[in-house]
């Protein structure tokens, strides 16, 4: 039917209110499991320090003669590794009108931001953490800053590589990145690869992380041929559930849980593109200055803060850990 002439219509009208809901949604992902997974350990310095050692490989030709004579084995020391932290900081400044101002969702402009920047600097240091970033111990008068090196970084005895790819590691007082090989599609062959690896070097990682595309790709291994498969009994009163996906993987060395890291994917290629095995017992986040709140003084007419922390990663041994690098880690092509 057509409209009678002259209709008055909201596009005509001046006056009419506004409809703004007093709330604002987000759904950002703001968890941060590393760091979760990982915990926290105070650190004193800036350039935090350690020592690893391994044992002497099982010698199978060891009997000597009847009255002899001893002769004594030259000694390895211990490896001394290191790391430094790097500050990371977010900061604000809200007019004060603004500030002041009657507003949709939030009283206090500054307070919905200070929370806001607090979550986002947790979550920047979950992808670093993560990261194939190399360590550096910075210069002074501000010519370069201090940077830790990321985990992806420091893995290699245990780092499963693409083609053309190598290892990065601890070298000359410093974490190296390593250099990104060809993207490979993840398979239930490279996983146990990587397991196999880190049980031969004396680890013992309970948790696999990995972007959540890559953990899609994992609950397809319940079709490989060599896995038993996952069956349950039907409910002849209710709902059934079809299930088409697999949270724990019993390796032949023991349990490990599969958890999805959507940071990882936040942050993009670089990170998502690695599966790591991680011993939590032996990696930490080590905090020189945790997250602070800093007021400014005041210069204008408006409201600052910062927020900044000093931290850095203490991995305690590589070798017990593991990576399955230059996955597919987005899609199946990227």
């Amino acid at each position: 039917m057509a409209q009678i002439s002259n209709t008055f219509e909201t596009f005509d009208a001046i006056g009419n209110r506004e409809e703004l809901a007093d709330r604002i949604y987000n759904i950002t992902p703001e968890e941060t499991p590393f760091v979760s997974l990982i915990g926290h350990s105070p650190i004193k310095t800036t350039h935090p320090e350690w020592q690893t050692d391994s044992l002497a490989t099982p010698d199978t030709t060891n009997n000597v003669m009847e009255g002899n004579d001893w002769t004594y084995s030259a000694l390895s020391p211990t490896t001394r590794v290191g790391t430094y932290a790097q500050i990371s900081e977010k900061t604000i400044i809200i007019s004060t009108t603004q500030e002041k101002t009657d507003k949709a969702g939030r009283k206090s402009e500054l307070a919905y931001n200070v929370a806001k920047s607090g979550v986002e600097l947790k979550t920047d240091q979950e992808v670093i953490l993560l990261s194939n970033q190399a360590s550096s111990a910075g210069s002074g008068n501000g010519a370069t800053n201090r940077t830790l090196g990321g985990m992806r970084a420091w893995l290699t005895t245990n780092d499963s590589l693409g083609a053309s790819g190598a290892s990065g590691g601890f070298s000359a007082g410093l974490v190296t990145a390593a250099t990104n090989g060809t993207q490979r599609a993840f398979t239930k062959a490279l996983l146990d690869a990587n397991i196999l690896s880190a049980y031969n070097a004396g680890g013992s990682p309970k948790v696999l992380m990995v972007a959540p595309y890559v953990k899609t790709v994992f609950s397809t291994f319940l079709d490989d041929a060599n896995v038993v498969p996952l069956r349950s009994q039907a409910n002849t009163t209710g709902k059934n559930t079809l299930i088409a996906s697999a949270e724990m993987y019993h390796s032949d060395f023991g349990l490990i849980s599969v958890l999805p890291n959507r940071q990882m994917a936040r942050a993009g290629a670089t990170i998502a593109r690695n599966a790591f095995l991680i011993d939590a017992e032996m990696v930490a986040m080590g905090v020189y200055r945790d997250i602070k709140n800093h007021k400014p003084s005041k210069t204008g007419d408006s409201e600052k803060r910062v927020l900044n922390t000093e931290y850095t990663l203490c991995v305690k041994n590589e070798a017990a850990h593991g990576v399955i690098a230059d996955l597919f880690g987005l899609s199946a092509s990227t």
